[in-house]
């Protein structure tokens, strides 16, 4: 029975287990599957829990995120590695800022990472509020945490991700407004705002927006930085000092970015960068040493060599025979052939420390001809050997090195704008000075008997063979190379010359030669030194154009009688010489033909040659004494020029010169003798008159300084539409200095003071004079197409632009009228269609980078899906900044009611910048002819019931402008009418001769009413027999006497007003009156002597006049003598007080930037120590907590001992006892 029981009793146990076990396991799933239901829940975005917190920390970083970051180091590895620069000149901090700044479209090679980014934000930002807890706005800790915009710990690092790809892609103004947005939303963490704003220090830095990065720095600093990005502060703030050649300032922070930085080619770059700093600074000894630690850092070989290249050019000349050595051996080497311009150049480097300098021009010379690229590094040794030849006064040697150098530089390059210049005056000098030395020669050559004169060329015959074979040796030489290594290769040798001019490799972007503007000017260049100058004309080529192939006057007369005067075709003759054709003279250099037919053999060609060395000879000054500033040798090339032509025509010139460069060096000497020669040879002229002037020396001195600011002060006035001042200032300065640079613009000014005043004539007459007395002043050019405009009868508007101009009409053609087309259009009032945002505002009167940032800035932050077109446009005198993007009516003024809202941009723009609302059909119309006035009325009309406020806001801004313009034309109108009291009017030679005639008119009046009584009684005389008779027509007495026997030319006289009583006396006459000769002698005699005593009266009166006039100008002499010293007093005193202020604001300048710095050095020198204080009391808690640690651990093992001591003590007990019981 038992075993049959145990058996049923089993399995009776095992259905209940099975059962039991089946039951549990359904609970458990229904467990599970509640477990990830809830997990799920808990970490939806909605929810704010530790749990969703944390699984979409997790998810964002091991996911999105750690996919992103792959790329984004791929992409920026790549971009270091495949980044090449030119160690020649001053290197780039980081290799980002070589990218251009002005990119066609976004993105590049970080887009991966921005794309990951977005999703990693998209998916797992947590902007839900947790669960607030109990008093919790008593709590700084919790209230902070509620205010929070994001709660997913890790999503920081996925928003600095796409800014720094964004930087990295070359789109800084998107970056910047990614970091201003993580700075503003994680304003709670000072770290990551600290590290936002830095990267956007940076983003400006790299747009050169240099004011703005300074900006946030100096805020970053003055609040202060957390620890963790102090290092990073220090690497921004040396880029940014460097970008500004603020060198200085930048070596304690770049020693500090140095330290800090972790890649070991970009922490010996900058080491690099430092030892050209200190180049730049004159630190040589600090330079040689930096470029040394570049060495040891063992680099990449370009690199290596650039800094023992760069320590040649600081070094000091301590044991020089082993850097020479050290150099003769790179020169010899393999590694080295294509880099020996370097390797020549550091020699010469170092002959120059020892100042050997026939050894270091030798050395150049020698880096010039080994080039192999013809870029920078040739230029380099261009550039310095014209620097030698310049000091030596070579300018003929010095010009072709700096001509070549300019094709291997970039305008970036630091002497780019010098090695320009110098370039283009040697240029200019060295054509005159080979057209000098040319006609010298071939006068030379031609005054020469014929014999001498042939062996002479056949010599120059033989040279030019000679170069001829051997430039076509070296020709077949360099071919037969380059094949060889292009079969090898397959690639052409780089850096072969192909031409005479050699195409620039680096500096220009363009293949084609006219693109290039460096190599015109070679070009141009070297014409000039073959040809000389030439005027675009046929047979350019050729001094004598009747040595042309052809004869054309011959052709000419030929092809007008093709036909005879018949009409019959004339027939051509067989030989086409019969029509006048010459011997062509030989273009060959081998032949003697070619030199016999350029020399001056005749008295003509000898007058031609003559007239070049004239012209060459003044021009070589003028450059000596303008551009190269060389006085010894302008004066000495005036001297040779009037030595050789003693009436030249540019004698007057020549004077004037000389006497200005005495001046200059203090020669009075030399001052004196040319005033005198100037003075007494050219009288009349405006030169002679304006040294006249005792005061001139001082007015030439103080010319450069007064100017400008008189001519600031002038457009001031203009501006303001005083046109009172601004004709008094122009005559001012005329008078006082009649050869100011600035006078062109001052008479300019002048022509436009009658535009506001409505004088068209005016205005013509003064651009008339204007662009005869200064054809080639700067102005002129838009003076003559002002006088065209005039001329050709377009209508002056009155006034000036100033503001909006809601009347200027756009789309005016050039005679100032519209087509019939876009008479014809007119605005269309559609409420669907395409619409843009326009920001007008007038040319220049703002910061355009700063409007574009502002705007851009708020729509990135506001409009996270939708994308806007920014773009500016020029119309006219306005400049505006156009928004794409707007589909309808209602969406573009919902944008512009937002940005006139609290956080918009609109009420902080300028007041100048007027924001309209605009379908782009509109837009076209408005264009073609319409005005703002007549747009804002249409916009109005149509669209006025949905906007009240945008029409109101218009309405305002154009009453407050009329009301400012009212207010600015009454002020101006004051202030003339105060000067005008003010003024005391000069009296013209008119007006003096016009009072002199009245004086005159006043004096001899009684004698007038004398004469016509005397008229009166020889009409009355008795008839007495055996006399004359005088008819009109015989008139025997003087035609003065206005009687009635006066002819017609009687009017004629010294007195005019004498005629004025002829109809009184005519009238009652009616036959002639006869008189004896004894009558007509006494009368004749009588009235001599009245006209004698008249003109003794009159001639004291006028003596009286001119006394008075004398005595009146001495005073006005007087008076201007006293006004000319108090002005000297009051502009010297004025500049004085300039330069103290200057000097004031400079020293305050610089206390407060020590001031700052002694700031910032304090606050860092705390912060130091008490992280130092913080770092001890851890070290000591560290010491304590080891100590307690020990001391713990010699207790525990105390403690062990004495139980296991205890432990064997009762096991030797035990088995004691056992042993015992055993016994």
């Amino acid at each position: 029975m038992i075993f049959i029981t145990m058996p049923s009793m089993f399995n009776i146990g095992k259905s209940s287990f099975i059962s039991q076990t089946n039951t549990m396991k359904k609970g458990f799933y229904y467990i599970i599957a509640l477990l990830i239901v809830s997990l799920f829940w808990s970490c939806s975005t909605k929810k704010n829990t530790k749990a969703s917190r944390f699984y979409h920390a997790f998810n964002s970083r091991y996911n999105i995120y750690f996919n992103g970051k792959t790329s984004f180091d791929e992409a920026l590895l790549s971009m270091q590695n495949g980044y090449k620069e030119s160690y020649s000149d001053m290197i780039l901090m980081y290799p980002i800022s070589a990218e251009p700044k002005d990119k066609p479209e976004t993105g590049g090679p970080f887009d991966r990472a921005i794309e990951k980014s977005n999703k990693a934000i998209k998916l797992h930002s947590i902007k839900a509020k947790p669960p607030k807890k109990p008093g919790w706005r008593n709590d700084p800790k919790q209230r902070a945490w509620q205010e929070q915009e994001e709660y997913n710990p890790f999503l920081k690092k996925c928003w600095l991700m796409m800014g720094q790809a964004q930087f990295y892609n070359a789109d800084f103004l998107q970056a910047s407004a990614t970091f201003s947005y993580i700075a503003r939303h994680y304003a709670h963490d000072e770290e990551v705002v600290a590290e936002a704003r830095l990267w956007q220090a940076r983003c400006y830095s790299e747009m050169e927006w240099f004011y703005e990065a300074e900006d946030i720095l100096g805020k970053l600093n003055t609040n202060g930085i957390p620890r963790k990005n102090l290092n990073q502060y220090a690497t921004v703030y040396a880029d940014y000092l460097v970008k500004n050649k603020q060198y200085e300032e930048a070596v304690p922070y770049f020693k500090t970015a140095i330290k800090a930085e972790k890649n070991r080619l970009q922490r010996t770059r900058m080491k690099y960068l430092l030892g050209q700093i200190y180049a730049e600074q004159d630190q040589n000894g600090l330079a040689y040493q930096m470029f040394g630690q570049v060495i040891k850092a063992n680099p990449p070989y370009e690199l290596e060599f650039a800094a023992r290249i760069r320590q040649t050019e600081v070094f000091t000349g301590g044991n020089y025979q082993k850097v020479i050595k050290m150099l003769g051996r790179m020169a010899k080497s393999d590694k080295n052939k294509d880099l020996l311009d370097q390797v020549y150049y550091a020699l010469g480097n170092v002959y120059m420390s020892r100042e050997d300098t026939v050894n270091a021009i030798k050395n150049y010379e020698l880096g010039v001809e080994k080039s192999t690229q013809n870029g920078l590094d040739k230029a380099i040794c261009q550039i310095k050997l014209g620097d030698l030849y310049f000091q030596k006064r070579d300018y003929v040697k010095a010009q072709p090195n700096f001509s070549g150098a300019l094709s291997g530089i970039q305008k970036e390059y630091k002497d780019y704008e010098r090695v320009s210049k110098l370039s283009a005056i040697l240029d200019e000098l060295v054509v005159h000075v080979e057209a000098v030395h040319l006609q010298d020669s071939l006068q030379t050559l031609a005054k020469m008997p014929e014999a001498e004169r042939l062996a002479v060329i056949d010599k120059i015959i033989e040279q030019v063979k000679k170069e001829e074979e051997e430039a076509k040796a070296l020709a077949e030489k360099e071919a037969y190379l380059a094949e060889q290594e292009a079969k090898g290769t397959g690639i052409d040798r780089p850096g072969t010359e192909t031409g005479g001019i050699t195409l620039p490799t680096t500096s220009g972007g363009a293949g084609f030669y006219f693109y290039n503007p460096q190599a015109v000017s070679q070009g141009k260049t070297a014409f000039q030194r073959k040809w000389g100058r030439r005027a675009l004309e046929d047979n350019w080529r050729r001094r004598k154009k009747e040595m042309s192939t052809f004869d054309e006057n011959g052709m000419d007369e030929n092809e007008g009688m093709a036909e005879g005067e018949t009409g019959e075709p004339n027939e051509m003759p067989a030989d086409s010489l019969e029509l006048g054709l010459e011997p062509v003279a030989s273009d060959d250099p081998k032949t003697r033909e070619y030199y016999i037919q350029q020399l001056p053999l005749t008295p003509e060609d000898i007058e031609s040659s003559n007239v070049i060395i004239e012209d060459g000879l003044y021009n070589m000054a003028m450059i000596y004494k303008d551009k190269l500033e060389d006085i010894p040798l302008a004066t000495e090339a005036f001297e040779e020029l009037e030595r050789r032509f003693p009436k030249h025509s540019h004698l007057l010139e020549s004077y004037y010169q000389v006497y200005l460069m005495a001046l200059r060096s203090g020669d009075q000497v030399l001052a004196t003798t040319y005033k005198n020669k100037l003075v007494t040879t050219f009288p009349e002229s405006d030169y002679a008159i304006a040294i006249a002037d005792p005061n001139y020396e001082y007015n030439i001195r103080m010319m450069d300084k007064v100017q400008d600011s008189i001519y600031q002060a002038t457009y001031a006035s203009y501006l303001a539409e005083d046109t009172v001042t601004v004709r008094r200032n122009y005559r001012d300065v005329s008078a006082k200095y009649p050869l100011a640079d600035l006078l062109p613009k001052f008479m300019f000014l002048e022509a436009l003071t009658y535009v506001q005043a409505g004088d068209a004539e005016g205005f013509k007459n003064a651009l008339k004079a204007l662009v005869e007395k200064y054809p080639t002043a700067d102005v002129t050019e838009l003076a003559g197409e002002m006088l065209k405009g005039v001329l050709r009868g377009r209508m002056m508007v009155q006034g000036g632009i100033k503001g909006m101009s809601w009347n200027l009409r756009f789309g005016l053609g050039e005679d100032g009228m519209l087509s019939a087309a876009d008479s014809a259009r007119t605005f269309t009032a559609e409420p669907n269609t395409f619409y843009r945002m326009l920001l007008m505002f007038p040319a220049g009167t703002l910061d355009r980078n700063q409007l574009l940032f502002a705007v851009a800035a708020y729509n990135f932050a506001n409009f996270m899906v939708k994308e806007f077109d920014l773009s500016f446009e020029e119309a006219g005198p306005m400049s505006m900044l156009t928004i794409h993007g707007f589909f309808n009516l209602d969406e573009i003024l919902h944008y512009y009611k937002m940005i006139y809202g609290a956080d918009g941009y609109a009420t902080a723009l300028d007041k100048n910048v007027a924001i309209l609302p605009i379908s782009d059909d509109n837009y076209e119309t408005l264009m073609r002819g319409k005005t703002l006035e007549e747009y804002i009325e249409f916009f109005q009309e149509n669209f006025g019931e949905t906007t009240p406020e945008l029409a109101a806001r218009w309405k305002a801004r154009m009453a407050a402008e009329q009301i400012k313009e009212e207010e600015a034309k009454a002020e101006a109108e004051e202030v003339r009418l105060q000067n005008s009291e003010d003024i005391p009017e000069e009296t013209s030679t008119t007006e003096i001769q016009e009072e002199r005639r009245e004086t005159i008119k006043k004096t001899v009046r009684p004698k007038e009413q004398q004469k016509q009584q005397i008229a009166e009684e020889a009409v009355i005389l008795p008839v007495v027999k055996d006399t004359m008779t005088v008819h009109k027509e015989e008139a025997l007495l003087p035609a003065d006497t206005d009687t009635v026997f006066v002819r017609p030319a009687a009017k004629d006289t010294v007195v005019p007003a004498l005629s004025d009583t002829v109809p009184a006396v005519v009238a009652p006459i009616e036959q002639p009156k006869e008189l004896t000769l004894k009558e007509i002698e006494e009368l004749r005699k009588r009235e001599a002597a009245e006209e004698e005593a008249r003109k003794e009266e009159a001639r004291k009166a006028f003596e009286a006049q001119q006394k008075a006039e004398k005595e009146l100008q001495e005073k006005k002499a007087k008076e201007n003598e006293e006004l000319l010293k108090k002005q000297k007093a009051e502009e010297e005193a004025l500049l004085k007080a300039k330069a103290e202020r200057e000097k004031q604001l400079e020293r305050d300048r610089k206390a407060k930037l020590q001031q700052v710095e002694a700031e910032r050095k304090a606050k860092l020198k705390a912060r130091e120590e008490l992280r130092k204080q913080k770092e001890r009391e851890y070290k000591e808690r560290l010491k304590q907590k080891e100590k307690e640690r020990k001391q713990k651990e010699r207790e525990y093992k105390e403690k062990l001992k004495a139980k296991e001591k205890a432990r064997r003590e009762a096991q030797k007990a035990k088995e004691a006892a056992a042993k015992a019981k055993r016994k």
